[in-house]
């Protein structure tokens, strides 16, 4: 498939397929991730993108040792070249809504707690009925999760938090509850509970600005976590439990992403005396403005009853359900 447009004199004739590979390059941030997501050997990726500039006739990235960098050229043709996409991809979802035709490919992207610990059960149960979809799941937090919705890159993200608003469709997900994660060593091992205000002198270890448990932790005490004792800010929950597992500090993370540590004796919850239970929902989001593709719709109509049935168990039995279903 050709774009191009022209004068008369000059006419520059674009191949759809430059632009989506030159797209991916882009969003996956290198030739060889690219390659990799394409399915295509490196040296393929970046032939196309010579050729794509050749075509236009400018330089599109900048080669630095261990990134690339958008010219100007480049940021041009990527904001136009996104939108392009995004109609091929619509036009292609309607097309197959008229026809019926629930296969293809799905992305699914989301925030630690739900892609990790939530989807990767309800999946493995839904290609069960619909082996003919592939699903991929891509992790970010809450607001990546969110950005990859609003610019089509991923169909449905699952998330803790919301964020752009108003370009999203927001349906409830599901629930989770926030629990004070301490080591299960002795000088934790007889504590039972302590006060909000020990809590904020000890070594605290945070998640980064963008995570869904990180906001929702500040909206349910009214401040930033930065009025903690934070001697540590990681980007996944996997890294702070390593990081109580070994003595570095404590967290209030999701029950669901601890279970198998507390029941196997890692790690400990310990009470916050005077807060209530630390209640937060789960999210799905899709883009207002793109139609759902049948894969997308028949996802939707199975992932949400069997989430809203599993609320409020623990992350072992919420697998044990999901694989039953």
């Amino acid at each position: 498939m050709y774009f191009g447009w022209g004068d008369g004199v000059g006419h520059m004739r674009l191949d759809l397929n430059l632009i989506e590979i030159f797209c991916c390059v882009v969003e996956e941030g290198s030739f060889s991730r690219a390659a990799e997501k394409l399915r295509r050997s490196q040296s393929t990726v970046s032939g196309h993108i010579k050729n794509l500039e050749d075509l236009v006739d400018a330089p599109l990235l900048d080669r630095l040792p261990r990134q690339i960098v958008l010219t100007h050229a480049g940021r041009l043709l990527y904001r136009y070249g996104r939108s392009i996409i995004n109609e091929k991809r619509s036009a292609e979802r309607e097309l197959k809504q008229l026809l019926n035709r629930e296969a293809g490919d799905l992305v699914l992207c989301g925030s630690t707690i739900p892609a990790e610990y939530l989807l990767p059960p309800i999946v493995a149960s839904f290609r069960k009925d619909f082996p003919q979809i592939r699903v991929e799941i891509r992790i970010s937090d809450s607001k990546g999760a969110c950005s990859d919705v609003v610019a089509g890159r991923a169909e449905l993200g699952f998330v803790g938090a919301v964020f752009e608003a108003d370009e999203i469709e927001v349906r409830h997900f599901g629930s989770d509850e926030l629990v004070l994660v301490v080591p299960n060593n002795a000088e934790w091992r007889n504590i039972e509970s302590i006060t909000l205000s020990e809590l904020i002198t000890m070594p605290f270890l945070a998640r980064e600005m963008g995570s869904g448990t990180r906001r929702a932790l500040e909206k349910m005490l009214g401040y930033s976590v930065d009025n903690f004792n934070v001697v540590g800010c990681f980007g996944s929950t996997g890294a702070i439990k390593e990081a109580i597992k070994a003595n570095i500090g404590v967290s209030i993370l999701s029950i669901l992403a601890v279970a198998a540590e507390i029941a196997g004796g890692l790690l400990r919850t310990v009470r916050i005396e005077n807060m209530e239970s630390m209640k937060r929902g789960f999210y799905v989001v899709n883009n207002k403005k793109l139609s759902l593709s049948p894969a997308a719709e028949a996802f939707l109509n199975f992932a949400l009853p069997l989430a809203h049935e599993a609320e409020g168990v623990t992350s072992d039995a919420f697998q044990n359900h999901c694989h039953a279903s």
